[in-house]
């Protein structure tokens, strides 16, 4: 069966429907404009001989194919029995149904000033090996009919770009923007998840009944403290930049939520309540982070200062 598809972006903003996952540097460098939160989803392992279907695509995984999912597991996931992500992105009142980056026109307003790395990365998924991106764009060709647009199609086309074609990503920008998506993953995993990860385990990642919180097939949306707590305290300076994120988060908050109530929409009430726990863990942390640093408490690693310190600037995005 043809395994080809090509992916022609006529930036018509359709797609553009919630907020992104964003790496935390690119949250800092857009915290006036985007929530953040902490999103985690549960991520099946893949085993020998499972069938992957989409639609009339259909794969059997074979030892190559397990390999290659147990290698990006092994970087960007974290493991406790099940496979779990951990990632930063954007939070909004879904009832708006659209990226608070997106413009009345339909433009991304920040399409040249640091547009989060993972909308370069569209349509192509990070979390799945180079040679089953087919499967993923044949479910994202549904998904782009059922939304009106036919950027993704079958075959190579002539006003498109051959995005895959036998197991191979074929457009170098995609190739480039999926190596950088997966090193910056790593990045977030290397800085501040592996610390929430094992400061969740016991409450979340090993509780049944914590467990079932997380919906299938979608993520589970927590405060983004955990990572700021994580990051602030490798030095002054990372503790710092956290607490003026805190704050323009604050004030974001408070401005998202009094529009939500001249909106009175009551689908909105429950992500209202989820956003005043956010700012109540905010000020929690405020309080936390105004307590004066001890000697010893700040990491003693030159090289980790300067790396996460740089990483949280964004020189690395």
């Amino acid at each position: 069966m043809v395994s080809t598809f090509s992916f022609a972006c006529s930036a018509c903003g359709k797609c553009c429907n919630s907020p992104p996952a964003m790496s935390l540097p690119e949250l800092f460098r857009h915290r006036d404009r985007f929530i953040g939160c902490i999103a985690i989803g549960r991520v099946p392992r893949k085993r020998l001989g499972e069938k992957l279907r989409v639609g009339k695509y259909e794969t059997v995984l074979d030892e190559t194919d397990v390999a290659a999912f147990d290698a990006i597991a092994d970087t960007l996931l974290h493991r406790a029995g099940d496979t779990f992500s951990l990632t930063t992105q954007g939070y909004d009142y879904p009832s708006l149904a659209r990226c608070p980056a997106l413009e009345e026109d339909g433009r991304c307003a920040i399409h040249f000033d640091g547009k989060p790395l993972t909308c370069e990365v569209v349509p192509l998924d990070p979390l799945v090996p180079d040679a089953l991106q087919h499967l993923v764009l044949a479910g994202r060709n549904q998904s782009a009919a059922y939304l009106g647009t036919d950027c993704i199609q079958e075959g190579d086309r002539a006003d498109g770009k051959l995005m895959v074609a036998e197991g191979r990503i074929e457009d170098e920008a995609a190739r480039d923007a999926l190596a950088r998506r997966r090193e910056s993953l790593a990045a977030e995993s290397k800085v501040w998840g592996k610390a929430v990860f094992e400061a969740l385990r016991k409450e979340l990642f090993e509780s049944p009944a914590a467990l079932a919180r997380i919906p299938a097939g979608s993520f589970l949306s927590i405060s983004i403290v955990p990572a700021l707590l994580a990051v602030a305290g490798v030095s002054a300076r990372c503790r710092q930049l956290s607490l003026d994120y805190i704050d323009s988060q604050l004030a974001l908050i408070e401005r998202s939520i009094a529009q939500a109530l001249l909106r009175r929409r009551l689908d909105d009430r429950p992500i209202t309540q989820e956003l005043r726990a956010f700012a109540g863990a905010y000020q929690r942390a405020k309080t936390i982070l105004a307590v004066p640093v001890r000697p010893g408490d700040e990491s003693s690693n030159p090289s980790q200062v300067s790396e996460v310190e740089a990483y949280l600037s964004g020189a690395d995005c």
